[in-house]
Protein backbone atom coordinates (compact mmCIF):
# COMPACT_ATOMS: atom_id res chain seq x y z
CA UNK A 1 0.00 0.00 0.00
CA UNK A 2 1.79 2.98 -0.85
CA UNK A 3 0.91 6.40 -2.29
CA UNK A 4 -1.42 9.39 -1.06
CA UNK A 5 -4.40 8.62 1.43
CA UNK A 6 -7.99 8.97 0.69
CA UNK A 7 -11.29 8.70 2.60
CA UNK A 8 -12.28 4.94 3.48
CA UNK A 9 -16.05 4.81 4.44
CA UNK A 10 -16.02 3.01 7.68
CA UNK A 11 -19.51 2.22 9.31
CA UNK A 12 -19.62 2.62 13.48
CA UNK A 13 -18.45 4.81 15.64
CA UNK A 14 -14.78 5.26 14.20
CA UNK A 15 -11.97 7.77 15.14
CA UNK A 16 -9.70 9.52 13.09
CA UNK A 17 -7.01 7.49 11.25
CA UNK A 18 -3.39 9.05 12.58
CA UNK A 19 -0.83 8.77 9.73
CA UNK A 20 3.16 9.52 11.08
CA UNK A 21 5.80 9.97 8.31
CA UNK A 22 8.48 8.63 10.92
CA UNK A 23 6.84 5.38 11.25
CA UNK A 24 6.29 2.28 8.94
CA UNK A 25 3.46 1.41 10.69
CA UNK A 26 -0.06 2.79 10.28
CA UNK A 27 -2.11 2.84 13.38
CA UNK A 28 -6.11 2.65 13.21
CA UNK A 29 -8.03 2.66 16.13
CA UNK A 30 -11.48 0.83 15.64
CA UNK A 31 -13.35 -0.12 18.99
CA UNK A 32 -15.70 -2.21 18.97
CA UNK A 33 -16.11 -2.02 15.13
CA UNK A 34 -16.43 -4.54 12.55
CA UNK A 35 -14.57 -3.58 9.11
CA UNK A 36 -16.87 -4.75 6.21
CA UNK A 37 -15.43 -3.63 2.79
CA UNK A 38 -12.78 -1.26 1.55
CA UNK A 39 -13.66 -0.36 -1.38
CA UNK A 40 -10.73 1.50 -2.59
CA UNK A 41 -6.77 1.45 -2.12
CA UNK A 42 -4.77 3.19 0.65
CA UNK A 43 -1.59 4.71 -1.10
CA UNK A 44 1.39 5.29 1.22
CA UNK A 45 4.36 7.78 -0.11
CA UNK A 46 7.90 6.07 -1.15
CA UNK A 47 9.78 4.39 0.13
CA UNK A 48 7.55 1.55 0.53
CA UNK A 49 8.29 -0.87 3.18
CA UNK A 50 8.32 -4.75 2.37
CA UNK A 51 5.58 -5.20 4.93
CA UNK A 52 3.15 -2.61 6.70
CA UNK A 53 1.24 -3.85 9.50
CA UNK A 54 -2.04 -2.41 10.15
CA UNK A 55 -2.73 -3.50 13.59
CA UNK A 56 -5.99 -2.77 15.34
CA UNK A 57 -8.26 -3.15 18.40
CA UNK A 58 -9.22 -6.77 17.28
CA UNK A 59 -7.24 -9.51 18.27
CA UNK A 60 -4.68 -11.65 15.99
CA UNK A 61 -5.58 -9.22 12.72
CA UNK A 62 -2.63 -8.95 10.71
CA UNK A 63 -2.51 -7.46 7.03
CA UNK A 64 0.68 -8.40 5.31
CA UNK A 65 1.23 -6.74 2.11
CA UNK A 66 2.74 -8.65 -1.37
CA UNK A 67 -0.04 -11.48 -0.40
CA UNK A 68 -1.60 -12.80 -3.53
CA UNK A 69 -3.41 -15.60 -2.38
CA UNK A 70 -5.40 -16.47 0.14
CA UNK A 71 -4.01 -17.33 3.49
CA UNK A 72 -5.89 -19.45 6.05
CA UNK A 73 -5.84 -19.61 10.05
CA UNK A 74 -4.23 -22.83 11.36
CA UNK A 75 -4.09 -23.93 14.51
CA UNK A 76 -1.62 -22.85 16.95
CA UNK A 77 -0.03 -26.02 17.53
CA UNK A 78 0.91 -26.81 14.21
CA UNK A 79 3.98 -24.18 13.30
CA UNK A 80 5.00 -26.12 10.01
CA UNK A 81 1.16 -26.61 8.60
CA UNK A 82 1.05 -25.80 4.48
CA UNK A 83 -0.91 -23.69 2.81
CA UNK A 84 -1.87 -24.11 -1.06
CA UNK A 85 -2.67 -20.73 -2.71
CA UNK A 86 -5.54 -21.69 -5.88
CA UNK A 87 -4.81 -19.76 -9.08
CA UNK A 88 -8.54 -18.41 -8.17
CA UNK A 89 -8.08 -15.30 -6.18
CA UNK A 90 -11.99 -15.66 -4.85
CA UNK A 91 -11.70 -19.14 -3.69
CA UNK A 92 -11.78 -18.83 0.26
CA UNK A 93 -11.97 -22.30 2.16
CA UNK A 94 -13.82 -21.91 5.79
CA UNK A 95 -12.07 -22.02 8.24
CA UNK A 96 -13.31 -21.22 11.93
CA UNK A 97 -12.76 -17.73 13.10
CA UNK A 98 -11.19 -16.25 9.36
CA UNK A 99 -11.51 -12.73 9.23
CA UNK A 100 -11.75 -11.65 5.62
CA UNK A 101 -10.87 -7.62 4.42
CA UNK A 102 -11.97 -7.14 0.63
CA UNK A 103 -11.07 -4.62 -1.15
CA UNK A 104 -7.41 -5.25 -1.55
CA UNK A 105 -5.59 -6.66 -4.01
CA UNK A 106 -6.28 -10.54 -2.54
CA UNK A 107 -8.06 -12.25 -0.13
CA UNK A 108 -6.17 -11.57 3.11
CA UNK A 109 -7.47 -13.93 6.01
CA UNK A 110 -6.57 -13.88 9.82
CA UNK A 111 -3.80 -16.61 10.90
CA UNK A 112 -2.95 -17.63 13.97
CA UNK A 113 0.18 -16.68 15.92
CA UNK A 114 3.43 -18.05 15.46
CA UNK A 115 2.50 -19.97 12.59
CA UNK A 116 4.60 -20.70 9.42
CA UNK A 117 3.17 -19.92 6.40
CA UNK A 118 4.71 -21.79 3.29
CA UNK A 119 3.43 -21.50 -0.37
CA UNK A 120 3.35 -24.04 -3.10
CA UNK A 121 2.95 -23.85 -6.37
CA UNK A 122 0.79 -25.97 -7.99
CA UNK A 123 1.75 -27.75 -11.31
CA UNK A 124 -0.62 -27.34 -13.90
CA UNK A 125 -2.11 -30.84 -15.47
CA UNK A 126 -2.77 -31.07 -19.29
CA UNK A 127 -5.83 -31.07 -20.43
CA UNK A 128 -7.99 -33.89 -21.01
CA UNK A 129 -9.22 -34.39 -24.51
CA UNK A 130 -12.75 -35.97 -24.85
CA UNK A 131 -12.48 -39.41 -26.43
CA UNK A 132 -14.88 -41.09 -29.20
CA UNK A 133 -17.23 -41.31 -26.44
CA UNK A 134 -16.96 -37.71 -24.95
CA UNK A 135 -15.39 -39.25 -21.77
CA UNK A 136 -11.93 -37.08 -20.85
CA UNK A 137 -9.23 -38.95 -21.15
CA UNK A 138 -5.26 -38.67 -21.71
CA UNK A 139 -3.73 -36.84 -24.75
CA UNK A 140 -2.86 -38.94 -27.53
CA UNK A 141 0.40 -40.20 -28.55
CA UNK A 142 1.92 -39.34 -31.87
CA UNK A 143 2.65 -41.57 -34.54
CA UNK A 144 6.45 -40.38 -34.45
CA UNK A 145 6.72 -41.11 -30.56
CA UNK A 146 5.18 -44.52 -31.03
CA UNK A 147 7.80 -44.74 -34.19
CA UNK A 148 10.48 -43.72 -31.19
CA UNK A 149 9.80 -45.95 -28.83
CA UNK A 150 9.37 -49.30 -30.96
CA UNK A 151 13.10 -48.07 -32.13
CA UNK A 152 14.39 -47.43 -28.61
CA UNK A 153 13.27 -50.87 -27.48
CA UNK A 154 14.14 -53.10 -31.01
CA UNK A 155 17.87 -51.56 -30.31
CA UNK A 156 17.84 -52.19 -27.16
CA UNK A 157 16.68 -55.90 -26.94
CA UNK A 158 18.19 -57.11 -30.37
CA UNK A 159 20.96 -56.94 -32.68
CA UNK A 160 18.96 -55.31 -35.14
CA UNK A 161 20.81 -52.13 -36.57
CA UNK A 162 19.35 -49.05 -39.04
CA UNK A 163 20.91 -48.29 -41.90
CA UNK A 164 20.94 -44.44 -43.16
CA UNK A 165 21.99 -45.06 -47.06
CA UNK A 166 24.18 -47.21 -49.25
CA UNK A 167 25.71 -45.34 -52.32
CA UNK A 168 26.74 -48.54 -54.22
CA UNK A 169 29.60 -49.04 -52.26
CA UNK A 170 29.39 -48.65 -48.73
CA UNK A 171 26.50 -48.50 -46.28
CA UNK A 172 26.71 -45.59 -43.80
CA UNK A 173 25.54 -45.42 -40.14
CA UNK A 174 22.23 -43.96 -39.40
CA UNK A 175 23.63 -41.70 -36.14
CA UNK A 176 26.71 -40.87 -37.48
CA UNK A 177 28.74 -40.09 -40.52
CA UNK A 178 30.58 -43.57 -40.78
CA UNK A 179 30.62 -45.53 -43.68
CA UNK A 180 31.43 -49.34 -44.19
CA UNK A 181 32.13 -51.74 -46.89
CA UNK A 182 30.47 -55.03 -45.22
CA UNK A 183 27.31 -54.14 -43.39
CA UNK A 184 28.58 -56.79 -40.50
CA UNK A 185 31.41 -53.99 -39.45
CA UNK A 186 28.32 -51.54 -39.58
CA UNK A 187 26.38 -53.87 -37.72
CA UNK A 188 29.49 -53.98 -34.83
CA UNK A 189 29.51 -50.46 -35.07
CA UNK A 190 26.24 -49.23 -34.36
CA UNK A 191 26.02 -51.87 -31.58
CA UNK A 192 29.29 -50.76 -29.48
CA UNK A 193 28.73 -47.43 -29.87
CA UNK A 194 24.97 -45.93 -30.61
CA UNK A 195 23.51 -48.49 -28.28
CA UNK A 196 21.52 -45.56 -26.30
CA UNK A 197 17.86 -44.27 -26.15
CA UNK A 198 19.53 -40.77 -27.00
CA UNK A 199 21.32 -41.37 -30.38
CA UNK A 200 17.48 -42.72 -31.13
CA UNK A 201 16.12 -39.65 -29.67
CA UNK A 202 18.51 -37.38 -31.91
CA UNK A 203 18.00 -39.54 -35.17
CA UNK A 204 14.02 -39.46 -34.65
CA UNK A 205 14.00 -35.38 -34.32
CA UNK A 206 15.15 -35.24 -38.14
CA UNK A 207 12.53 -37.48 -39.17
CA UNK A 208 9.21 -36.39 -40.77
CA UNK A 209 6.10 -38.92 -40.14
CA UNK A 210 5.54 -38.57 -44.49
CA UNK A 211 8.85 -39.86 -45.42
CA UNK A 212 9.74 -41.79 -42.47
CA UNK A 213 11.36 -45.38 -43.28
CA UNK A 214 13.31 -47.33 -41.00
CA UNK A 215 15.85 -49.63 -43.07
CA UNK A 216 17.00 -52.20 -40.37
CA UNK A 217 19.27 -54.89 -40.98
CA UNK A 218 18.48 -58.25 -39.26
CA UNK A 219 20.94 -60.58 -40.68
CA UNK A 220 21.78 -63.63 -38.21
CA UNK A 221 18.82 -61.82 -35.44
CA UNK A 222 18.28 -62.69 -32.36
CA UNK A 223 16.75 -61.47 -29.05
CA UNK A 224 19.21 -60.13 -26.71
CA UNK A 225 18.06 -60.32 -23.36
CA UNK A 226 17.49 -64.19 -23.46
CA UNK A 227 20.00 -65.12 -26.41
CA UNK A 228 16.96 -66.65 -28.39
CA UNK A 229 18.22 -67.08 -32.65
CA UNK A 230 14.99 -68.82 -33.78
CA UNK A 231 13.11 -65.49 -35.14
CA UNK A 232 13.30 -64.59 -38.74
CA UNK A 233 11.19 -61.75 -39.10
CA UNK A 234 10.70 -58.08 -37.83
CA UNK A 235 7.15 -59.18 -36.45
CA UNK A 236 8.63 -62.22 -34.81
CA UNK A 237 10.81 -60.14 -32.77
CA UNK A 238 7.65 -57.51 -31.54
CA UNK A 239 5.43 -60.87 -30.49
CA UNK A 240 8.83 -62.04 -28.48
CA UNK A 241 9.83 -58.89 -26.83
CA UNK A 242 5.97 -58.32 -25.68
CA UNK A 243 4.89 -61.71 -24.66
CA UNK A 244 8.36 -63.18 -23.11
CA UNK A 245 9.86 -59.76 -21.80
CA UNK A 246 6.69 -57.30 -21.89
CA UNK A 247 8.06 -54.47 -23.83
CA UNK A 248 5.72 -52.01 -24.74
CA UNK A 249 5.56 -51.90 -28.46
CA UNK A 250 2.85 -49.84 -30.16
CA UNK A 251 1.55 -52.11 -33.33
CA UNK A 252 -1.25 -49.45 -34.13
CA UNK A 253 0.90 -47.93 -36.54
CA UNK A 254 1.37 -48.49 -39.86
CA UNK A 255 4.75 -50.53 -40.68
CA UNK A 256 7.73 -48.30 -41.78
CA UNK A 257 10.37 -51.24 -40.92
CA UNK A 258 11.64 -52.21 -43.93
CA UNK A 259 14.22 -55.50 -43.04
CA UNK A 260 17.17 -56.58 -45.08
CA UNK A 261 19.18 -60.15 -44.80
CA UNK A 262 22.90 -59.72 -46.13
CA UNK A 263 24.85 -63.00 -46.76
CA UNK A 264 27.17 -63.21 -50.14
CA UNK A 265 27.75 -61.25 -53.14
CA UNK A 266 23.97 -60.56 -54.32
CA UNK A 267 20.97 -59.08 -52.08
CA UNK A 268 18.75 -61.15 -51.66
CA UNK A 269 14.93 -60.20 -50.38
CA UNK A 270 14.35 -61.09 -46.86
CA UNK A 271 10.23 -61.87 -47.56
CA UNK A 272 10.75 -63.37 -50.91
CA UNK A 273 13.43 -65.27 -52.84
CA UNK A 274 14.01 -62.76 -55.68
CA UNK A 275 17.94 -61.69 -56.03
CA UNK A 276 19.56 -58.05 -56.78
CA UNK A 277 23.04 -56.91 -57.52
CA UNK A 278 22.03 -53.22 -56.40
CA UNK A 279 20.65 -51.93 -53.09
CA UNK A 280 18.96 -49.31 -54.71
CA UNK A 281 16.64 -51.93 -56.92
CA UNK A 282 15.93 -54.03 -53.90
CA UNK A 283 14.93 -50.91 -51.86
CA UNK A 284 12.35 -50.38 -54.58
CA UNK A 285 11.11 -53.93 -54.72
CA UNK A 286 10.95 -54.21 -51.11
CA UNK A 287 7.49 -51.10 -51.70
CA UNK A 288 5.92 -54.42 -53.20
CA UNK A 289 5.60 -55.95 -49.60
CA UNK A 290 4.54 -53.40 -47.30
CA UNK A 291 2.13 -51.23 -49.27
CA UNK A 292 0.81 -49.18 -46.76
CA UNK A 293 -0.07 -46.36 -48.96
CA UNK A 294 -2.02 -47.56 -52.34
CA UNK A 295 -2.17 -45.18 -55.68
CA UNK A 296 -6.03 -45.21 -56.38
CA UNK A 297 -5.02 -45.26 -60.37
CA UNK A 298 -2.79 -48.13 -61.06
CA UNK A 299 -3.23 -49.68 -57.42
CA UNK A 300 0.61 -49.58 -56.65
CA UNK A 301 1.81 -50.03 -53.02
CA UNK A 302 4.34 -47.41 -51.14
CA UNK A 303 5.58 -47.77 -47.91
CA UNK A 304 5.84 -44.18 -47.26
CA UNK A 305 2.93 -41.45 -48.33
CA UNK A 306 5.44 -39.02 -49.59
CA UNK A 307 6.68 -42.09 -52.07
CA UNK A 308 3.10 -42.27 -53.17
CA UNK A 309 2.76 -38.50 -53.71
CA UNK A 310 5.65 -38.75 -55.78
CA UNK A 311 4.32 -41.51 -57.85
CA UNK A 312 1.03 -40.26 -58.70
CA UNK A 313 2.60 -36.94 -60.34
CA UNK A 314 3.40 -39.86 -62.81
CA UNK A 315 -0.69 -40.01 -63.78
CA UNK A 316 -0.66 -36.37 -64.71
CA UNK A 317 -1.47 -35.26 -68.29
CA UNK A 318 -0.95 -31.96 -70.08
CA UNK A 319 1.73 -30.21 -71.09
CA UNK A 320 4.55 -28.73 -69.04
CA UNK A 321 7.15 -26.73 -70.20
CA UNK A 322 10.79 -26.47 -69.14
CA UNK A 323 12.34 -23.29 -67.46
CA UNK A 324 15.51 -23.82 -69.42
CA UNK A 325 15.22 -25.22 -72.84
CA UNK A 326 11.87 -25.15 -75.60
CA UNK A 327 11.11 -29.25 -74.43
CA UNK A 328 7.60 -29.76 -73.22
CA UNK A 329 7.12 -32.93 -70.93
CA UNK A 330 3.87 -35.04 -70.56
CA UNK A 331 3.75 -34.82 -66.59
CA UNK A 332 5.84 -32.75 -63.92
CA UNK A 333 7.80 -36.05 -63.02
CA UNK A 334 9.53 -36.24 -66.45
CA UNK A 335 10.22 -32.76 -66.80
CA UNK A 336 11.65 -32.57 -62.91
CA UNK A 337 13.90 -35.63 -64.06
CA UNK A 338 15.34 -33.70 -67.10
CA UNK A 339 16.00 -30.70 -65.37
CA UNK A 340 18.17 -32.72 -63.03
CA UNK A 341 19.83 -34.26 -65.24
CA UNK A 342 20.84 -32.00 -68.45
CA UNK A 343 20.78 -28.30 -66.43
CA UNK A 344 21.72 -29.29 -63.27
CA UNK A 345 24.09 -32.13 -63.20
CA UNK A 346 25.01 -31.42 -67.07
CA UNK A 347 24.04 -34.61 -68.29
CA UNK A 348 26.24 -36.36 -65.44
CA UNK A 349 23.18 -37.75 -63.46
CA UNK A 350 25.43 -40.26 -61.77
CA UNK A 351 27.32 -39.50 -58.86
CA UNK A 352 30.18 -41.87 -57.45
CA UNK A 353 29.39 -41.87 -53.33
CA UNK A 354 33.22 -42.45 -52.88
CA UNK A 355 34.98 -39.47 -54.92
CA UNK A 356 31.62 -37.58 -56.04
CA UNK A 357 32.90 -38.04 -59.79
CA UNK A 358 30.00 -37.84 -62.18
CA UNK A 359 29.26 -39.80 -64.98
CA UNK A 360 26.75 -39.83 -68.08
CA UNK A 361 25.28 -43.37 -67.55
CA UNK A 362 25.21 -46.05 -64.57
CA UNK A 363 27.39 -48.77 -66.96
CA UNK A 364 30.35 -45.65 -66.61
CA UNK A 365 29.88 -45.56 -63.14
CA UNK A 366 30.40 -49.15 -62.69
CA UNK A 367 32.91 -49.52 -64.50
CA UNK A 368 34.83 -45.98 -62.57
CA UNK A 369 33.80 -48.15 -59.16
CA UNK A 370 35.40 -51.16 -60.42
CA UNK A 371 38.54 -49.82 -61.38
CA UNK A 372 39.55 -46.88 -58.94
CA UNK A 373 37.71 -48.37 -56.01
CA UNK A 374 38.12 -51.81 -56.07
CA UNK A 375 34.41 -53.03 -56.31
CA UNK A 376 34.08 -56.54 -57.26
CA UNK A 377 32.65 -56.92 -60.21
CA UNK A 378 29.42 -58.37 -60.73
CA UNK A 379 28.80 -61.77 -62.18
CA UNK A 380 25.32 -63.28 -62.40
CA UNK A 381 24.46 -66.66 -64.01
CA UNK A 382 21.22 -67.16 -65.38
CA UNK A 383 19.95 -70.49 -63.68
CA UNK A 384 18.19 -71.76 -66.62
CA UNK A 385 21.29 -72.01 -69.04
CA UNK A 386 24.32 -70.58 -66.87
CA UNK A 387 24.80 -67.88 -69.03
CA UNK A 388 27.05 -65.03 -67.23
CA UNK A 389 25.74 -61.09 -67.35
CA UNK A 390 27.36 -58.35 -65.51
CA UNK A 391 24.38 -56.51 -64.78
CA UNK A 392 21.02 -57.05 -63.29
CA UNK A 393 19.39 -55.64 -66.25
CA UNK A 394 20.88 -57.58 -68.77
CA UNK A 395 19.68 -60.67 -67.21
CA UNK A 396 16.13 -59.47 -66.88
CA UNK A 397 15.85 -58.94 -69.93
CA UNK A 398 17.69 -62.66 -71.27
CA UNK A 399 15.33 -64.37 -69.15
CA UNK A 400 12.33 -62.82 -70.16
CA UNK A 401 13.10 -62.54 -73.62
CA UNK A 402 14.60 -66.45 -73.90
CA UNK A 403 13.55 -68.40 -71.19
CA UNK A 404 9.59 -66.66 -70.38
CA UNK A 405 8.94 -65.49 -73.72
CA UNK A 406 7.21 -62.71 -73.08
CA UNK A 407 6.41 -60.89 -75.36
CA UNK A 408 3.73 -57.91 -75.15
CA UNK A 409 4.22 -55.85 -78.33
CA UNK A 410 2.52 -57.29 -81.05
CA UNK A 411 2.88 -56.13 -84.86
CA UNK A 412 -0.36 -55.35 -86.36
CA UNK A 413 0.58 -56.26 -90.18
CA UNK A 414 2.18 -59.49 -89.24
CA UNK A 415 0.93 -60.22 -85.96
CA UNK A 416 5.16 -61.25 -84.86
CA UNK A 417 5.40 -60.60 -81.48
CA UNK A 418 8.42 -58.32 -79.67
CA UNK A 419 9.55 -57.78 -76.45
CA UNK A 420 10.36 -54.55 -76.75
CA UNK A 421 8.64 -51.41 -78.40
CA UNK A 422 12.34 -50.38 -79.95
CA UNK A 423 12.51 -54.15 -81.26
CA UNK A 424 8.71 -53.77 -82.62
CA UNK A 425 9.28 -49.84 -84.37
CA UNK A 426 12.54 -51.37 -85.61
CA UNK A 427 10.30 -54.32 -87.11
CA UNK A 428 7.56 -52.01 -88.59
CA UNK A 429 9.95 -50.38 -91.38
CA UNK A 430 9.62 -53.86 -93.26
CA UNK A 431 5.91 -52.71 -93.73
CA UNK A 432 6.34 -48.99 -94.09
CA UNK A 433 9.58 -49.00 -95.95
CA UNK A 434 10.52 -45.42 -94.75
CA UNK A 435 14.07 -44.20 -95.48
CA UNK A 436 14.82 -41.47 -92.78
CA UNK A 437 18.37 -42.27 -92.59
CA UNK A 438 20.99 -40.58 -95.58
CA UNK A 439 24.47 -40.49 -96.48
CA UNK A 440 25.95 -37.20 -96.49
CA UNK A 441 28.74 -38.30 -99.33
CA UNK A 442 26.54 -39.82 -101.76
CA UNK A 443 22.75 -38.54 -100.58
CA UNK A 444 21.99 -42.26 -100.49
CA UNK A 445 18.83 -43.45 -98.32
CA UNK A 446 18.70 -45.80 -96.07
CA UNK A 447 16.08 -47.89 -93.59
CA UNK A 448 17.57 -48.20 -90.04
CA UNK A 449 20.59 -45.65 -88.58
CA UNK A 450 22.71 -49.15 -88.23
CA UNK A 451 22.59 -49.91 -92.10
CA UNK A 452 23.76 -46.53 -93.02
CA UNK A 453 26.36 -46.82 -90.06
CA UNK A 454 27.71 -49.77 -91.73
CA UNK A 455 27.08 -47.97 -95.11
CA UNK A 456 29.71 -45.04 -94.03
CA UNK A 457 32.42 -47.86 -93.79
CA UNK A 458 32.67 -47.76 -97.73
CA UNK A 459 33.99 -44.20 -97.62
CA UNK A 460 36.34 -45.00 -94.70
CA UNK A 461 37.82 -47.92 -96.60
CA UNK A 462 37.00 -49.73 -93.19
CA UNK A 463 37.59 -53.17 -94.39
CA UNK A 464 37.60 -54.58 -90.85
CA UNK A 465 36.32 -57.87 -91.66
CA UNK A 466 39.41 -60.29 -93.08
CA UNK A 467 39.39 -63.49 -95.02
CA UNK A 468 41.29 -66.48 -92.90
CA UNK A 469 42.39 -68.23 -96.70
CA UNK A 470 43.23 -65.17 -98.67
CA UNK A 471 43.57 -62.40 -96.44
CA UNK A 472 40.86 -60.16 -98.50
CA UNK A 473 39.12 -57.66 -96.86
CA UNK A 474 35.44 -57.10 -96.65
CA UNK A 475 33.71 -53.66 -95.02
CA UNK A 476 30.28 -55.71 -94.08
CA UNK A 477 29.96 -59.10 -92.08
CA UNK A 478 27.32 -60.57 -94.50
CA UNK A 479 29.95 -59.96 -97.20
CA UNK A 480 32.61 -61.78 -95.53
CA UNK A 481 30.30 -64.74 -94.75
CA UNK A 482 29.12 -64.80 -98.65
CA UNK A 483 33.10 -65.00 -99.41
CA UNK A 484 34.05 -68.04 -96.46
CA UNK A 485 31.04 -70.02 -97.84
CA UNK A 486 31.63 -69.91 -101.65
CA UNK A 487 35.39 -69.59 -102.51
CA UNK A 488 36.78 -71.42 -99.62
CA UNK A 489 33.58 -73.72 -98.99
CA UNK A 490 33.90 -72.92 -95.03
CA UNK A 491 31.13 -72.15 -92.28
CA UNK A 492 30.41 -68.21 -91.58
CA UNK A 493 30.94 -69.34 -87.86
CA UNK A 494 34.49 -69.56 -87.38
CA UNK A 495 36.39 -67.53 -85.63
CA UNK A 496 36.77 -64.01 -86.75
CA UNK A 497 39.82 -61.95 -87.49
CA UNK A 498 40.15 -58.05 -87.85
CA UNK A 499 42.75 -55.33 -88.90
Amino acid sequence: MSGDIKKIPIYGDVKKMIMRKDNKNAIVQIPNATVKRLSVKIKRPAPVPDIVTAISKMPNITIMKGLSGTIKRMPTKNRTAMVTIPRNKTAITALPNVTVVKGLSDCISRTAPNTIVKTVLVKKTPKKIPNKKGEKGDPPISEKHKHCTNLEVILGSSNATPIRSQDGFAYTCCFCNESYVKPADLKTHTMMTHNNSSDVSEFMKKQRPSAFLLKLDITLLKCTLCDESTIDTVEGLFNHLQEEHKKILFTDVKNHIIPFRFGGDQLQCAICPNVFTKYKILLEHMHTHYRNYVCDICNYGFSTRRAMLNHKESHKTGTYECSQCDKVFENPQRRRTHLNAVHKFMNMPHRCGVCNERFKSIRLKDRHMIKVHGKTPMSLTCLACDKIFTSQNSLRIHRKNYHLMERHYQCKECEMNFFTNGQLKNHMVKHTGRKDFQCDVCLKWFTRKTVLREHMRIHANDRRFTCLECGRGFVQKCSWRGHMRTVHGLKADKALSTT
